[in-house]
């Protein structure tokens, strides 16, 4: 699991714990009664964030993907290139993806892609460098 999966499970469990702490200064019917509802809020956000959330994400990046190649192959149609995700795990509406040509691999190219929307956010080397502070002309500068 991602360490932000795990802090938020994290933050959820102490939640509830001192939620269920807080119990007992209620009766003991509505106690129990509490703690039945606690119990299903602790079930349900382990399985929201296990399971349900990254597959969000996945299904997000992917379709981010689908776009930018579609982009990418009307813009750039002879050059092949690799494109991988920015590792984040949010559910967000825009998307950033890193981009390598095949035709100029020293360079990193970040584009955003909100609905069907693409843009060129910004360019580094691989080493991190800035592209102007390595003197490299980009071939594919949008």
């Amino acid at each position: 699991m991602e360490p932000t999966i795990l802090i938020g499970l994290f933050f959820i469990t102490i939640c509830i714990f001192a939620v269920g702490l807080l119990t007992f200064l209620l009766p003991k019917k509505v106690r129990k009664f509490v703690w039945v509802i606690l119990g299903i809020i602790l079930i349900c956000s382990y399985i929201y964030q296990g399971t349900i959330r990254p597959l969000i994400i996945e299904q997000q990046t992917g379709k981010a993907i689908e776009v930018l190649e579609g982009h990418l192959e009307e813009k750039y149609s002879m050059d092949s290139w690799g494109i991988t995700d920015t590792d984040d795990f949010n559910i967000k509406p825009v998307i950033n993806l890193h981009v390598i040509f095949d035709s100029e691999p020293k360079v990193v190219y970040e584009y955003t892609v909100e609905d069907t929307v693409v843009s060129q956010v910004r360019m580094w080397t691989i080493s991190g460098k800035s592209v102007e502070e390595s003197g490299i002309e980009p071939q594919h500068e949008e």
